[in-house]
């Protein structure tokens, strides 16, 4: 491995770890934190929801800084998926599911970017008008569950560099570019939750909210291991054959 070979592995597994912070400072300031999950019913009223989080006001903003700084770190893991997905594009005159995928990745930052900005602006004044915040409410638990679009862009472009990758080793298992097909799908759910105000498809609800958000938790850790490994088997392919290296020796 040659030193720029060494610099562009390292650089890559510093943008992988773009990703677990994204995990880290996401849900420790959406949980923990901020107190946001297990979401708040839709029909509470925004005396009732202040009534819910202005007692703990400060933390609430501290958990919205959080999950904001760990949003922004989208944008560089999502540099690295397009890069891996390049990988699989090798022979192509234009990477296409490498650049589509990385627009849908930044996409998906601002898209994770927004609830945390719009709930700053509902906390923000401890006297701020009870239906103002909620509205604000019903505006962020909204676009943080129908956004799913474009974050299914992104696993939908993986998957289809992998299953028509025409040269090069194999990057992911075959697998892993199913599971990405199959949540691509599931995260398609919240959509629905426009419709309801309560029940399992609400934004609280079982579908609208705990199936999508709850299986992308493991499939996040499944995908950090898998980048991972794919970050650093890279580095094979800049060794020469082995029969490269018996003709170069015997010349």
């Amino acid at each position: 491995m040659t030193p720029s070979e060494y610099v562009h592995e390292k650089l890559q597994l510093a943008l992988w770890g773009c990703g677990i912070g994204f995990g880290l400072l996401f849900f420790v300031g959406l949980m923990p934190v901020a107190g946001f999950i297990p979401p708040p019913s839709p029909q509470l009223s925004g005396a009732q929801l202040m009534a819910e989080f202005g007692p703990r006001l400060p933390w609430v903003k501290l958990g919205i800084v959080l999950g904001l700084l760990g949003s922004t770190l989208l944008v560089p893991w999502s540099a690295m998926v397009a890069l891996q997905i390049a990988r699989m594009e090798e022979g192509r005159r234009v990477p296409l599911w490498a650049l589509f995928a990385f627009g849908a990745g930044c996409v998906n930052a601002v898209a994770f970017i927004l609830p945390f900005i719009f709930w700053a602006g509902a906390f923000y004044r401890p006297d701020r008008s009870p239906e103002l915040v909620r509205l604000i409410n019903d505006m962020t638990w909204l676009e943080f569950l129908m956004f799913f679009p474009t974050f299914s862009m992104q696993l939908f472009c993986l998957a289809m560099a992998g299953f028509t990758q025409r040269q090069g080793p194999q990057v992911f298992p075959r697998w892993f570019l199913y599971l990405n097909f199959w949540m691509a799908m599931i995260g398609g759910t919240g959509l629905i939750s426009i419709f309801f105000f309560s029940g399992p498809f609400a934004w609280n609800g079982i579908v609208g909210f705990w199936i999508p958000v709850g299986s992308y938790v493991p499939f996040l850790v499944v995908t950090f291991v898998q980048f991972y490994k794919a970050i650093v088997a890279e580095k094979n392919c800049y060794a020469p054959p082995a029969s490269s290296a018996t003709v170069g020796t015997a010349g």
